[in-house]
């Protein structure tokens, strides 16, 4: 791809600087009022920021800061209710805030376009990939026929997507998350745009995945000189790949400057408290667990397999190989590795939700796999799962009374009992009494892992698996949720396996890590030791990958 603008890079306190001349992106004493009965007055209120030609500008906060907001703004896709009140948005000479719907189509694209967080949700499940971005093209007139075809096999070589001339004939479901991120940056880029604007892309990415979007993303700004208004909770990211920092809390602005000036010296006391609450690298020295093992698995295997025919060729995965490992009272073991590695079938496979082919999963020295479908419903309270995504596996149509002590009535309980001990778990998980009466979707994102954590507990269990379930929390949340974690592990002494792909937040949680390759095992013991000096070449490729690195020796 030929390079078409400069790139620059630098910053002023508030947004671009003076000696590179006009700024690219210039937001001017910005609001937008939210509907009436919001939980504050405006979405976004009196902002200004200036994003200059080939600069990266992270805009961090919490989740309902309006960071998104300020974002969609430049792209004319502010949800419906919300509006402009004040303020100007300017592309250059362009003031967004005043352009028509047929306008911003027609910037949309050609000079200002989007990654979205999740590139699932943003491609159509029912067409090809190449369709889709045929289709951009086309809306635009530009590359018609062969052209196009061939534009997209250039963008699929730019991205690193392995196999172009395969690739572009896949649906969005037959590729992996970075795969299909990779593809989203593709169709952002295909008409080289001088403004990208990327609404969290590596939130749910493993570190190497994550790490690959960031280094394409550099070479985007570096080869095209595009500028990019990166939204992201993650300050490891934002360590690694921003120009300059904006701050914002409750719709406001409160702090902007150069990258390490704001990290190495935050002045705003919410950014101090955002920057406090990202978990540390090294691990901490947790209550030592007890001597009874509660949980293991020897030699656990589970194959996935799709059959052939006369047009396609059958297909076997190993997804876990011979997995062995021990969890005793009191224990946090953290399961870790790249998506498809296997953690989460592995996780599955403990509580039953899927089917082990072969190996033993030992309770308290009985074997769970001896025991069929039917007889194990009995044994199921006492292995409890807390899931990634609160919202899907919390049932809509129920308030929150009913989904906490559903269960326990399903197994002989009282629903007086139950609702006694709903109460109590409501209150041990930081939420009130009145949250019971309320709907899942009543609550953020935090709150509703609170929540899925006090539905497991309410079985009193004796194992926990929880597969990822602080990974879409932005730093402040994640981190009460993870003390909680801990606060309840020592309280209740829960064996505890924790899966994630995030090595922070092992070191803050996990006794012990087995480290997941490929459906195999390939590292395992205490987390001290494995984080001090891993042995396997893929472990340390996990830990070359961990972003913020400069960000961890600046808070030293």
């Amino acid at each position: 791809m030929r390079s078409t603008r400069a790139c620059g890079s630098g910053a002023n306190s508030m947004g671009g600087s003076d000696a590179r001349g006009t700024p690219l992106v210039r937001v001017e004493n910005l609001s937008i009022r939210l509907p009436v009965g919001g939980d504050r007055p405006f979405a976004i209120e009196g902002i200004s920021f200036t994003v200059d030609p080939g600069e990266i500008v992270c805009v961090v906060g919490e989740s309902g800061s309006g960071k998104s907001v300020a974002a969609n703004t430049l792209m004319g896709l502010l949800p419906q209710g919300l509006k402009i009140s004040s303020g100007r948005v300017l592309l250059g000479d362009e003031d967004l805030a005043q352009a028509s719907a047929a306008r911003m189509r027609a910037l949309r694209g050609r000079e200002v376009s989007m990654i979205f967080q999740e590139p699932l949700s943003a491609l159509n499940p029912l067409y090809r990939v190449s369709d889709q971005i045929t289709e951009l093209l086309g809306a635009h007139g530009a590359y018609p026929g062969k052209a196009g075809r061939q534009r997209i096999l250039d963008l699929f070589g730019y991205v690193g997507l392995p196999e172009p001339e395969r690739l572009i004939e896949a649906y969005p479901f037959q590729l992996s998350g970075g795969q299909r991120q990779r593809v989203v940056i593709a169709m952002a880029l295909a008409l080289e745009p001088k403004l990208i604007l990327a609404d969290e892309p590596t939130t749910a990415l493993d570190v190497t995945t994550q790490a690959q979007v960031l280094d394409l993303l550099r070479k985007v700004r570096k080869d095209l000189g595009t500028a990019i208004l990166f939204v992201t909770h993650d300050f490891g990211v934002v360590a690694d790949i921003a120009d300059r920092v904006l701050v914002m809390e409750k719709g406001r602005l409160v702090e902007a400057g150069a990258v390490e000036d704001v990290l190495r010296r935050p002045q705003h006391s919410y950014t101090q408290k955002l920057i406090g609450a990202v978990p540390r690298l090294e691990p901490l020295d947790l209550p030592p667990p007890g001597d009874e093992i509660v949980l293991a698995a020897e030699g656990v295997d589970k194959r996935f397999g799709t059959p052939g025919g006369w047009f396609r060729k059958a297909r076997h995965v190993h997804a876990v190989a011979e997995a062995s490992f021990t969890v005793r009272r009191g224990e946090t073991l953290g399961i870790i590795g790249e998506s498809g590695s296997g953690k989460s079938t592995l996780g599955r496979s403990i509580v039953r939700l899927i089917e082990p082919d072969a190996g033993r999963i030992l309770f308290r020295g009985r074997d769970l796999m001896t025991i069929s479908s039917g007889s194990f419903r009995s044994e199921r309270k006492h292995l409890q799962m807390v899931f990634q995504d609160p919202l899907s596996s919390l049932n809509p149509r129920k308030r929150v009374r009913a989904i906490l002590t559903d269960g326990p009535v399903a197994h002989g309980e009282s629903r007086a009992v139950a609702e006694v001990r709903a109460a109590e778990l409501i209150r041990l998980v930081g939420l009130t009494p009145a949250a019971l009466e309320r709907f899942p979707h009543e609550f953020s994102g935090g709150q509703r892992q609170r929540i899925g954590i006090a539905r497991a507990l309410m079985m009193e269990p004796d194992v926990i698996v929880a597969d990822e379930p602080v990974s879409a929390l932005d730093v402040s949340v994640q981190a009460q949720v993870l003390e909680l974690f801990n606060e309840l592990q020592q309280r209740l002494r829960l064996a505890m396996v924790f899966i994630t792909h995030d090595l922070r937040v092992a070191a803050q949680l996990c006794h012990t890590v087995a480290v997941m390759q490929r459906g195999r095992i390939v590292e395992y013991g205490p987390t001290a030791s494995v984080f001090a000096d891993p042995q396997h070449a893929y472990t340390r490729q996990l830990f070359a990958a961990v972003p913020g690195k400069a960000f961890d020796s600046w808070r030293k």
